[in-house]
């Protein structure tokens, strides 16, 4: 298998990234949160989890603050195929198989994982793929090797067959199993003889007491002889009256078939008499339809022509009314001519004193409303309230609660300057005397003047607290990128404005508030605005009290005259609305009528064409006749399902079923007692045939014969049992040592590649479960378990990788390492390069580090940056 490419949208941090792998090794790098670990886990739920999973660890892939959902695409080859695979989870989901080759197919949804999984479990050993993937934090474990087929092919190949040496031993256990048990007793027909020749020795032993008792045994079995002959002759009778019964039940059983069959067929007819009858009645309908249609369409003519000759008498009513509602219209129209006129004088004198009160209330009222404004404006500007500044300093508080757990799980760096020469810890100077404690969260640079230069880079933090760290910073950067602010003070320093721009708008609007009153702006604005236009188009001068009171006297003169002509015309117009109301209610029924007349044109129109469809595929004729050929046919099959069922109750099938259980209960109680009679019989014989010899010593002769047979055939099966018990020790000794030879390609190629970094003194210990079980350096054994850290990450990761170099490459899978060999020093980095550049040969490997500096020395490897 290889893997050509893979391709990751909105998964987790990663918006859109592309990734092109070598055939050899290829170091992907970044910093963290780049997205390496990502690619490693996309493969993953590529190949573990459909589309449609809800898993925990699925749902965390989706971006924050994303409405999409993560999606993956791997291109790669795997057998004879080469295929593009992609899936998208939790929105629109979905699942893509696209195999180029061999021969191109398009799969999708769960059709494509099946395929794809069943492609993976021909063409590769699913076993090997997972144990050469090391995902973060799991390179200190050793992989389950042991059941990787393709392992054991490989190292099938040394020579030695040891499934044929299973095989064999299998054989061997299960012929030792015969005579023994787990334990080593005896077992089976060992365990039998054993038992046999106790009970021959018994038996010969009760032959000396058995002497009596012949007469009586021969006179019993010649009265059970005579029983057993009247027995079978009974079930003989027995047996041909259950015979002529039954075949008396199968004729009957025919005789049902039939009258059943009839019944279908009358249920059948019926269905149809029913059916011919119903489209005969939809006829029927049709025609009385039509012709109640063409009944309603000439009454409603007939009603048209009676309402459009009363509606013209109506409209000229009607015109009658309008005209003279127009003339008495006219002489109000000079009347309140005359009204306005002396209203607009009295409303000039009015309105002049009203301008100025108005004048100055309004001003005060729009002070305070640009006061208002104003603050309002401040208040949308800003979004930001103290809750929310209460929310972005609690995720500050967060974000330094696990940076100082961070800070707290970190290495620390105690520093003192012990003399004069100046010493400087990450760009503080300590000064003579004094001390300093340092947390090594990032590259952290010792300097000793004149002396020394040195670098000290953190170690892989606990994974909980780097991704607390993460989550906390995420959520406060969203929080201020939300905030549109910088940091806590400047959220703190908005939200003061807003609170003082509330406080401003709060006391305008209680002031407004006293100012209006029960009046409303608007209405005081159109007050003054029309004071304003009264007062500007009178004269300067300002009317005594005296022209005042004519004003207004000529004025209420005007309106009287007004008022007489209003209810002069009031009582015309309610003559018009009268006559208007009788014309539109003429043209209302004339319409109704007009539309009425209409549909029912329409309706006639469409029932006509209904009927003439219908008689075109079956006339009123062939509807007719078909209702009484299905009534005929109904009669018929009635008759014959009258006869039927008369021929099948004269049989009287409750009583022959009776008799038929009676007649098989009989042959059952017949053979009982003739079983019970023959066993006594035979018991009998046995008996007598036991003691058929009159000579005792003849008796236990025979006794003797028997003992004597089964003692040998207990000494013969006991040298077959020591012969197993021997071959089975020495087999299973055979193959312990064929075991250890099965595994040593598998512990040389550990122990070619380990020399690299351990030196020429290495050796290790591999179980048959082909695991590291202790190594030996310079003559000093060590179990696996209690050597450090970093030793047991490194022989780990070489087991998997002489996994790599001994399986087959076209069968082999690629080598993925997600931020491995973390505890190694620089000597022993460079010496892991080596390996990786000579595994790399062979196999695809592909390592995802945040640290490029660990591969920097490895030849012939390509590199991808994902910053």
């Amino acid at each position: 298998m290889r893997f050509h490419s893979i391709h990751l949208r909105n998964y987790r941090g990663i918006a859109d990234s592309r990734v092109e792998f070598g055939d050899g090794v290829t170091v992907v790098e970044g910093p963290n949160e780049a997205g390496k670990s990502s690619i490693h886990e996309a493969i993953t739920h590529l190949r573990e989890d459909k589309s449609s999973s809800r898993k925990a660890s699925v749902k965390q892939t989706q971006p924050v603050g994303v409405d999409a959902g993560p999606d993956v695409e791997l291109h790669l080859s795997t057998g004879d195929y080469e295929l593009r695979y992609r899936k998208r989870w939790i929105r629109q989901s979905f699942t893509e198989l696209n195999i180029i080759g061999p021969r191109p197919e398009q799969l999708s949804s769960d059709d494509a994982h099946d395929r794809f999984l069943a492609i993976l479990a021909d063409t590769i050993d699913v076993d090997l793929l997972v144990a050469l993937d090391v995902a973060q934090g799991e390179s200190l474990a050793q992989a389950p090797l042991a059941q990787i087929k393709a392992l054991h092919s490989a190292l099938d190949e040394s020579g030695v067959d040891v499934a044929d040496h299973d095989d064999f031993l299998d054989q061997v256990e299960a012929e030792y199993l015969k005579y023994f048990t787990k334990n080593g007793n005896a077992t089976g027909d060992y365990k039998a003889a054993n038992a046999q020749v106790s009970a021959a020795e018994v038996a010969f032993d009760e032959l000396k007491e058995r002497s009596r008792g012949m007469d009586e045994l021969v006179d019993s079995h010649a009265r059970s002889a005579t029983r057993l002959e009247e027995v079978r002759t009974d079930l003989t009778r027995a047996f041909a009256e259950r015979d002529e019964t039954e075949q008396s039940a199968k004729d009957v059983a025919e005789l049902k078939a039939v009258l059943d069959q009839a019944v279908e067929h009358s249920q059948s007819s019926q269905r149809d008499e029913q059916i011919a009858a119903e489209a005969l009645e939809r006829r029927k309908k049709l025609i009385a339809d039509v012709d109640s249609g063409q009944a309603t369409v000439t009454e409603t003519r007939r009603t048209v022509a009676d309402l459009e000759s009363a509606q013209s008498d109506k409209d000229a009513e009607f015109e009658r009314a309008q005209q003279g509602l127009k003339e008495k219209q006219a002489v109000l129209d000079s009347a309140r001519t005359r009204v306005k006129a002396a209203a607009k004088a009295v409303s000039r004198a009015r309105a002049r004193t009203e301008l100025s009160d108005l004048s100055r209330r309004l001003e005060t009222i729009r002070d305070h409303d640009e006061k208002k404004s104003r603050a309002q404006a401040t208040i949308g500007s800003i979004p930001i309230t103290s809750a929310d500044v209460d929310t972005v300093s609690s995720l500050e508080t967060e974000l330094r609660i696990a940076e100082n757990a961070k800070t707290a799980a970190a290495a620390q760096i105690d520093a003192r300057q012990l003399g004069a020469q100046g010493v400087s810890v990450d760009g503080t100077e300590l000064g003579e005397g004094s001390a300093g404690e340092f947390a090594v969260v990032r590259d952290i640079r010792i300097t000793i003047d004149g002396i020394t230069d040195i670098t000290v880079r953190p170690g892989v933090s606990p994974v909980e607290l780097d991704k607390a760290v993460t989550s906390a910073k995420r959520a406060f950067e969203a929080e201020l990128e939300r905030l549109d602010v910088d940091s806590v003070a400047q959220a703190r320093e908005r939200a003061d404005a807003r609170a003082d721009a509330e406080a401003v708008r709060a006391e305008a609007e209680s002031t407004l508030a006293v100012l209006l009153g029960q009046d409303r702006r608007e209405d005081l604005e159109a007050a003054f605005a029309r004071a304003q236009q009264i007062v500007g188009t009178e004269d300067d001068e300002q009317p005594d009290s005296a022209r005042l009171g004519d004003l207004e006297a000529a004025a209420t003169k005007a309106e009287q005259t007004a008022d007489d002509a209003q209810a002069e015309v009031e009582a015309a117009r309610v003559e018009l609305e009268r006559t208007r109301t009788s014309r539109d209610d003429a043209r209302v029924e004339t319409v109704r009528a007009q539309t009425s007349l209409q549909e029912a044109e329409t309706q006639h129109e469409r029932l006509t064409n209904s009927l003439a469809h219908a008689r075109e595929a079956d006339s009123d004729a062939d509807l007719a006749e078909a209702v009484d050929v299905a009534g005929a046919r109904v009669s018929k099959v009635k008759s014959q399902v009258d006869e039927a069922r008369v021929v099948y109750q004269a049989a009287d099938p409750d009583t022959l079923d009776l008799k038929l259980q009676n007649a098989r209960n009989l042959v059952g109680s017949k053979e009982t007692q003739r079983e019970e009679v023959r066993q006594e019989v035979d018991r009998l014989s046995a008996l007598i045939d036991d003691r058929a010899s009159e000579g005792i010593y003849e008796k236990l002769a025979d006794a003797e014969e028997t003992m004597e047979s089964a003692r040998r055939k207990q000494a013969r099966l006991e040298r077959q049992a020591q012969a197993i018990a021997l071959l089975r020790t020495t087999v299973f000794k055979y193959k312990e040592e064929a075991q250890r030879q099965y595994v040593a390609p598998f512990k040389e190629q550990i122990e070619r590649l380990g020399r690299l970094v351990f030196g020429a003194g290495l050796s290790v210990e591999v179980s048959e479960d082909l695991e590291i079980v202790s190594r030996t350096l310079n003559q000093r054994t060590v179990p696996f378990e209690s050597l450090s850290g970093g030793t047991r990450e490194q022989l780990a990761l070489i087991g998997r990788l002489a996994v790599a170099t001994l399986v087959d490459s076209d069968s082999g899978a690629p080598v993925v390492l997600d931020d491995a060999f973390g505890f190694a020093d620089a000597e022993r980095l460079n010496a892991l390069n080596v390996i990786l550049g000579t595994v790399g040969q062979n196999a695809q490997v592909i390592l995802l580090t945040c640290q490029p500096d660990r591969f920097a020395r490895l030849g012939g490897a390509k590199t991808v940056s994902l910053v």
